[in-house]
């Protein structure tokens, strides 16, 4: 069967249909995540993506817009600098009277009209102003985050717009570190601070090699004590020495 057209469901005529423990052979939802980028960090800045009308958005078109937005946060922001998140979930089962195409498929199915049919998909029910997409960011990656929302959103059935506000973090933010894969550069450190931390490694050397030179001067003294020990011992055998026989001492 050919995938007809996201016209078809867009709109909400019926109830809900979402109790799966009564039916079966409902298609799994092509969503593969929902939350991305670096989750164990807060960010002050959210960007909501809002829809303006009351629609059903099929899986499908949620899918192919987070990896539209993914795939652009991750080239121009980089993975540790967002947290992108999906808002919604498809719980409405969509149902489909199911006939033959082709040639005299006009005489195989005569069914009756407007039937109850078969499950072929899921879909999220939005109301208007409601948040299908969230990037959680830093200010300066506020235009970069736009753009990507923005591409993604000519994926979804209803028009929509951008939503930005300041949030309230519980701690510290953190600095993002540099992995592979990351376009965002790491700020180098002023000069300053290197050169404060490299002069207590160079006291440390110098007073080292002090200590060095101190060890082995010390350790001479001993020998020049000897040869002093041992000249006072001649010099005491010289006095004390007595006077051969028949010269006179000097």
């Amino acid at each position: 069967m050919v995938r007809k057209p996201g016209k078809m469901y867009r709109n909400l005529a019926k109830k809900a249909y979402t109790r799966r423990e009564y039916m079966g052979g409902v298609p799994g939802s092509k969503i593969v995540q929902f939350e991305m980028g670096n989750l164990s960090q807060e960010f002050p800045t959210e960007i909501d993506l809002v829809v303006e009308e009351t629609c059903q958005i099929r899986h499908s078109a949620l899918e192919a817009c987070r990896i539209s937005i993914n795939r652009k946060l991750l080239k121009d922001v980089g993975r540790m600098n967002f947290h992108f998140k999906v808002r919604v979930f498809p719980h409405h089962v969509l149902r489909e009277n199911k006939q033959a195409t082709g040639a005299g498929a006009d005489r195989v199915s005569e069914g009756m009209r407007l039937a109850f049919g078969k499950a072929v998909g899921t879909a999220a029910r939005v109301d208007a102003g409601q948040e299908v997409f969230t990037v959680f960011t830093t200010p300066q990656y506020l235009d970069k985050v736009k753009a990507a929302m923005r591409n993604g959103a000519h994926k979804l059935p209803s028009p929509s717009h951008l939503r930005v506000h300041t949030i309230k973090v519980s701690g510290r933010i953190i600095a993002a570190p540099k992995i592979a894969g990351d376009r965002a550069a790491e700020t180098p450190k002023p000069v300053a601070e290197v050169e404060a931390a490299a002069e207590p490694v160079a006291k440390g050397a110098e007073a080292g090699k002090g200590a060095h030179k101190g060890a082995e001067t010390k350790g001479a003294e001993p020998a020049k004590g000897a040869k002093g020990a041992e000249a006072a011992k001649g010099a005491e055998a010289g006095k004390g020495a007595k006077p051969t026989k028949g010269g006179k001492a000097h």
